[in-house]
């Protein structure tokens, strides 16, 4: 799994030091600055939620075995889900080396019923009719993107063709389209998609982990690699050919944007340091859609990713080591109030 990481989606951020592993008690729910901010733990650590053996975040690693250059990489397809009435949560557990896509209560939690019968899932996204869970999955050495019942049922659907590595299927709100990016190289991704009713693949522009924008079906978020490694947020006009970089600072790297119920604010994970534990890790950031009141939600030193909205905007659901001694991943809730 973590050569998987480091040749198709992993995303790389700034090159960072290496110092003496701090001192640090990880199973602290929040630091000081995160003050004020609830935060409510989802998931635990019996639902095994996956970490693919350490590879969905890995810290200061090579890049191309340049020496003076190291990295902070992490996977980008989107680990969590909630069903459109906000009742639902899903996530990626691993037994026994297998991945499956589990899902339960999103505010009682309880038990998880499995919902893919697969053996190597590496992130899912929900359609907006709540009717069909869209997979990525490692078949015969390629990634693909594969469809499933999301309540009932364990037909599934294949999209991608066996040859290719397609990853990161989302479907906007016709329910007929189903947008992906296509692996064609190292940090090399382009954005395609999908006609259900004619079986027609068509391929836009550069990109990866692409966000429909509800009303304009030729528009979409999506990140792109820079020639230094690192990755900014755009948005794209397929029609116009306009292309808006949203996000970008250099040292820097953004990925998955989500777009907020209201349209108005982007979701991301992003690249940080945790300054006082000298520890680079990732957290969660928003900005808004024009570009402005760039901010960082998360603090914790631990690891925090694949973020997502609430139904209604209110809260962000993401993955994160927080609260556990051992720095095991669980599904966190926490308020959004800007």
């Amino acid at each position: 799994m973590k050569k998987v990481l480091l040749t198709a989606v992993a995303l790389i951020a700034a090159a960072a030091t290496i110092e003496a592993k701090p001192r640090f008690d990880w199973s602290l729910t929040f630091v000081p600055e995160e003050g004020g901010v609830n935060f409510e733990k989802i998931t635990e650590d019996a639902d095994r939620v996956a970490d693919y053996d350490g590879a969905l975040v890995r810290h200061l690693t090579r890049f191309f075995g340049n020496s003076g250059k190291l990295t902070l990489d992490w996977w980008v397809i989107p680990q969590i889900g909630i069903s459109p009435d906000g009742k639902k949560l899903g996530y990626i557990n691993e037994k026994n080396g297998v991945t499956n896509v589990m899902v339960k209560d999103a505010k009682k939690g309880g038990a998880s019923i499995q919902r893919t019968f697969r053996s190597n899932v590496e992130g899912f996204s929900w359609s907006p009719d709540g009717k069909t869970l869209c997979f990525t999955e490692v078949r015969g050495g390629h990634h693909g993107v594969y469809l499933i019942p999301a309540d009932q049922g364990s037909v599934v659907r294949q999209i991608s063709s066996s040859n290719d590595n397609d990853y990161c299927g989302v479907m906007p709100k016709d329910g007929n389209t189903i947008y992906f990016h296509r692996g064609e190289g190292y940090a090399n991704y382009s954005l395609w998609s999908y006609d259900r009713k004619t079986n027609l693949f068509s391929n836009y522009s550069r990109g990866m982990t692409p966000c429909p924008i509800p009303g304009d079906r030729n528009s979409v978020y999506c990140a792109r690699f820079t020639d230094r490694g690192e990755s900014e947020i755009w948005r794209v006009n397929f029609q116009t050919g306009v292309e808006e970089c949203i996000l970008s600072q250099i040292g820097k790297s953004f990925s998955t944007p989500q777009l907020s119920p209201d349209g108005k604010w982007l979701l991301v994970t992003g690249s940080s340091r945790a300054e006082k534990e000298k520890i680079d890790n990732t957290d969660i950031f928003v900005i808004r859609t024009d570009g402005t009141q760039f901010t960082q939600l998360t603090y914790h030193p631990g690891d925090d990713l694949s973020p997502i909205w609430s139904p209604d905007g209110h809260s962000i659901f993401f993955l994160s080591q927080r609260g556990s001694a051992k720095r095991v991943f669980n599904v966190w809730r926490m308020d959004f109030n800007m």
